[in-house]
């Protein structure tokens, strides 16, 4: 997939592309922590980068996925939103909230997400998956007139929930 370097990341850091995952996507650099891991496997997903998403992905927990099964595009990502991270020095994790479309529906992706650092590099390995948010119950949750979470800067009818 093509993604213009100067577009903003994906990942939602509010930094371009070209100065956030795209450094990590090129091999120019490693995450320093878990976090800068997560956002760039989150913009590996966008952007169907199946070779990152399998190298990032500790061995031992992987299974026999495959760099074509990491490089399909599966759902259309709308947002990221961080909860909590801590990197230590070998061990750290992530929680947050990936907003995707699914089956016209707007849904949400929880997860407390494990890191190990191996040999100076993070790699994930597995995580906690929180019980899934669909938009009928996120409706009323939200209100129709209340900011969309995918961060278009729309209102959540004119955006996501009009998809």
């Amino acid at each position: 997939m093509n993604y213009s370097d100067e577009n903003p990341c994906p990942c939602k850091s509010g930094k371009s592309y070209q100065s956030c995952c795209a450094v990590f996507h090129q091999s120019q650099q490693k995450p320093a922590t878990c976090e800068q891991l997560m956002r760039s496997r989150y913009s590996a997903f966008i952007l169907q980068r199946g070779e990152y998403l399998l190298n990032s992905y500790h061995p031992d927990f992987r299974g026999d996925l495959t760099i074509k099964q990491l490089s399909e595009k599966s759902l259309d990502w709308k947002n990221l939103q961080i909860i909590d991270s801590e990197s230590l020095d070998k061990t750290g994790f992530v929680e947050f909230k990936a907003w995707f479309m699914c089956d016209g529906q707007l849904e949400v992706h929880h997860e407390r997400s494990n890191f190990v650092k191996d040999h100076d590099q993070w790699l994930y390995c597995d995580g906690i998956f929180y019980p899934s948010e669909k938009s009928g119950t996120m409706v009323s949750k939200l209100g129709r007139n209340d900011p969309c979470p995918c961060e278009s800067g729309k209102k959540f009818k004119k955006c996501c929930a009009k998809n």
